[in-house]
């Protein structure tokens, strides 16, 4: 498994300026050997979105002697002393970012005295992707704007492009440009508005900068807010010319199939602006997803629109890499590994996700992330917006909750996942600070992670898999946004009573109660391929379907074969009521390996439910009790199982995690269990009981630590 690292490398005591990175030093590099990192990301070469020779300046600048003389280096020479330690850079590419800084330049015009910070030297200006575009300051730099472009470049109407900056910014109804208000720091001046990549001006401007980031050596790219322009849909756009364009074209070629809503069938459609249309009927929008007229259709515009820009950016990458003799590798920006990121994950080679939320435990959100990977290495990092991380991070500063901090890391990797250690990563727009981890602990996990790597895998072996239905869920969570921002699409927004999604109690509950599982999403499909397939579901004994009221009548066709094949189901609430084929749903509901629970009932009791389509009535791991860990098991690349527990029981008052006293469980195997070694990360001993009877192997830990990993030694057959 990947061993990440979160390398903004933002300063202690200093706000996290987007977008470019502050510069990289030697000691950083033995930073990174300490922490046994094998993957960086938002590590390098962020300034492209300021200007490409400012990029340039990043990759392959001149570092002065007096810089020299503390290891400091540009990101060209960062990126091969990485390499030297088998460590991946991936540059980032912050595609939804367009910015603009107050500046402060030379009499003659040849140097900048002042970016972002003012100090009251030369002639106060700006500095941003507007000047550049219009080359104001050509002696700024060794490049100028026709250095890159030298025919310039042509917007969508066939215009030359005058203002990079404005004709790339994504808009509101009124026209007024969408702001990147999470990255603009406030009480400063810099302006930073939201980028549309449906604009092919913008485009284009992206691979010049995938080209300066592989020209310098990156190992991949990071395809930063990798759902553009959806994302301006949350702050009130995208009504720019180039969506407006697009969307007409894609309700005429519906319209043309008779494939629209009534009204928008018999509409004359040639002239038609969307957001005029809104406007003029004084819409909330975004609102409440489900009552913005028509915008099911705007969104699914968005979503395959959106979809087909990223392969082309991906595509790019690949391709300049191969003409260089390499192969690049490509992420994305995932962030919490919802509906808009469905149909870009074939794209990539692996996946970073920036959680909504950051929580102390959150076993069930990681199970799902680890599902949507679905096989790709992935790493979370932190979000500091709605979460522990600022509580957090004054703590640790305080010499506190260290063990808190390993926890957590550990939490991860116990459920499937990696979370990477923060190096100066991101506050936020408001916190003058970066959040660092603290060395000793973080060293002690991620060295304890390398060592067993043997037996950490991201595949459970579980036998009960939960599926999450795309169509059945996307406007749920839209919705979910609006009514429960706090909760938002990571977490189970039961409080509200418009929005039920099922799918997140339940596995919610079922971490709860130590059930492993693992989550299978299937698409609507259309917009992206699923691996919804009775190849995939065969290695399961008990399918979930928590009310998915939609499904295609080849994923319903396919339940009906993994029942026929000896498979359970497990159906909570709706089956296609909405949305598949009536009669094969009908067949599932009636057959005798399908049980049907009905929405009052308590989760507690439905979980029970999934119990009694097992083998034996017994889940593959059965917990005594209900101690507070977590646990999950690893199926290993020798047939083997690992079980990793964490204990959750981290007391403030003491400042450590509290031992549990004779934590019990039950494994069924396939296979005979011969042995087993405890391994703990402070390499305490553990004399485990256990004894291994009839198919399962009993184990009871006298004394559960922060963490246990079972190794399951394997007998002869």
């Amino acid at each position: 498994m990947e061993r990440g690292i979160y390398f903004d490398g933002w300063y202690r005591d200093e706000h996290c300026y987007h977008p470019s990175l502050p510069m990289r030093r030697t000691q950083m590099v033995e930073d990174l050997k300490d922490y046994e990192a094998t993957l960086l990301v938002w590590s390098a070469l962020g300034g492209g979105v300021v200007s490409l020779p400012y990029l340039e300046e990043e990759a392959f600048g001149e570092v002065p002697p007096r810089l020299r003389m503390y290891g400091y280096m540009n990101d060209q020479e960062f990126i091969r002393e990485c390499d030297k330690h088998g460590i991946k850079v991936f540059g980032v590419v912050f595609e939804v970012q367009g910015w603009e800084f107050p500046a402060e330049i030379s009499e003659d015009e040849t140097r900048l005295l002042g970016l972002n910070i003012m100090r009251g030297q030369g002639t106060k200006t700006w500095y941003g992707l507007r000047e550049f575009s219009q080359d104001k300051y050509p002696k700024l730099f060794k490049k100028t704007f026709r250095d890159y472009f030298p025919d310039g470049l042509l917007n969508s109407d066939g215009e030359q492009v005058t203002d990079l900056w404005e004709e790339c910014a994504a808009r509101k109804m009124d026209g007024t440009a969408v702001h990147a208000g999470w990255v603009e720091v406030v009480g400063h001046e810099q302006i930073c508005y939201q980028m549309c990549r449906n604009n092919p001006v913008w485009r284009a401007y992206l691979k010049k900068i995938i080209e300066i980031q592989i020209d310098a050596g990156v190992h991949g790219v990071h395809l930063d807010e990798c759902e553009l322009p959806i994302t301006a849909i949350g702050y009130g756009g995208c009504f720019c010319k180039d969506c407006m364009k697009q969307f007409n074209a894609y309700l005429l070629s519906r319209q043309a199939k008779g494939d629209l809503p009534a009204e928008l069938q018999h509409m004359d459609l040639s002239k038609f602006h969307y957001g005029q249309y809104l406007k003029e009927r004084n819409v909330d929008y975004p609102g409440k997803a489900s009552e913005v007229p028509f915008f099911t259709e705007y969104f699914q515009f968005q979503m395959k629109i959106m979809t087909g820009y990223f392969k082309e950016l991906t595509d790019y990458v690949r391709s300049y890499g191969r003409s260089k003799g390499r192969e690049v590798l490509v992420s994305g920006n995932f962030f919490h590994v919802m509906h808009q990121y469905m149909p870009l994950q074939p794209e990539v080679d692996i996946i970073a996700t920036e959680m909504r939320n950051t929580l102390y435990r959150q076993a069930y959100w990681y199970r799902y992330a680890n599902g949507f990977a679905h096989g790709k290495p992935m790493t979370v990092v932190e979000n500091p917006y709605g979460g522990v991380v600022p509580e957090l991070l004054e703590n640790l500063r305080a010499g506190k909750m260290a063990e808190q901090f390993q926890l957590m890391l550990l939490e991860a990797t116990t459920f499937g996942c990696n979370l990477a250690v923060p190096y100066g990563g991101w506050m936020g727009n408001t916190i003058r600070d970066a959040f660092y981890a603290p060395k000793k602990p973080t060293m002690a996990v991620q060295q304890f992670l390398k060592k067993y790597d043997h037996l950490i895998s991201d595949v459970s072996g579980a036998e009960i898999v939960v599926n999450y239905s795309y169509p059945s869920y996307y406007y749920r969570e839209n919705d979910a946004v609006e009514n429960d921002p706090n909760q938002a699409t990571m977490l189970s927004p039961t409080m509200n009573k418009d929005v039920v999604m099922p799918f997140w109690d339940i596995i919610k509950e079922m971490s709860k109660q130590h059930v492993p599982f693992d989550a299978l999403i299937s698409s609507d499909g259309d917009l992206f391929q699923d691996d919804f397939t009775l190849a995939s579901l065969q290695k399961y004994k008990c399918l979930v379907l928590p009310d998915n009221n939609k499904m295609t009548g080849d994923q319903l066709a396919v339940v009906l074969e993994f029942l026929n094949a000896g498979g359970r189901v497990v159906v909570y609430g709706r089956l296609a009521d909405e949305m598949g084929d009536r009669e094969l749903a009908a067949q599932i509901l009636g057959h005798a390996g399908t049980i049907v629970c009905d929405p009052a009932e308590r989760l507690y009791g439905f979980v029970t439910a999934i119990r009694n389509v097992l083998p034996d009535r017994k889940f593959q791991i059965e917990v005594e009790g209900r101690p507070d860990i977590g646990l999950n098991p690893h199926l290993l690349a020798d047939g083997s199982t690992a079980v990793h527990l964490v204990n959750y029981q981290f007391s403030r008052e003491e400042d450590r995690v509290i031992p549990i006293a004779n934590v019990s469980f039950r494994l069924r195997t396939d296979r005979p269990v011969s042995g087993l070694t405890v391994h703990t990360l402070d390499d305490r001993t553990i004399d485990a009981e256990w004894h291994y009877s009839d198919g399962c192997l009993s184990v009871t830990l006298p004394s559960m630590p922060l963490y246990a990993l079972v190794a399951c030694h394997t007998a002869e057959v």
